[in-house]
């Protein structure tokens, strides 16, 4: 059995099908209540390399995930910021002029 202690490995096993057990390390102690610390899995040797190269591909898929929604946040922002002032100069032809 190999303990892998990197983040979101439990959600990657599961994608692909491949059993674990949260490893529990020890408990530590808050205001006299005890609560168990859990730190990575626990996976077979055989399926540990598949895991682990499986964790590099969703970790990455992830980051670039996240790049491509902070892209469309960016572009959000532009076009309400564009259609704002168009919507503006608009008014001020039509309004403005008029006086």
């Amino acid at each position: 059995l190999v303990h892998i202690q990197l983040h979101h490995t439990a959600k990657v096993a599961k994608r692909l099908g491949i059993p674990y057990a949260p490893c529990l390390l020890g408990f530590e102690g808050h205001g006299g209540n005890r609560t168990p610390t859990i730190r990575g899995i626990v996976v077979h040797q055989h399926n540990a390399d598949l895991l682990r190269e499986a964790h590099i591909e969703w970790e990455s898929q992830a980051v670039e995930d996240e790049l491509r929604e902070k892209e469309r946040a960016i572009n959000k922002r532009w076009r309400r910021l564009v259609i704002g002032l168009l919507t503006k100069e608009r008014l001020e032809r039509e309004y403005v002029n008029d006086k």
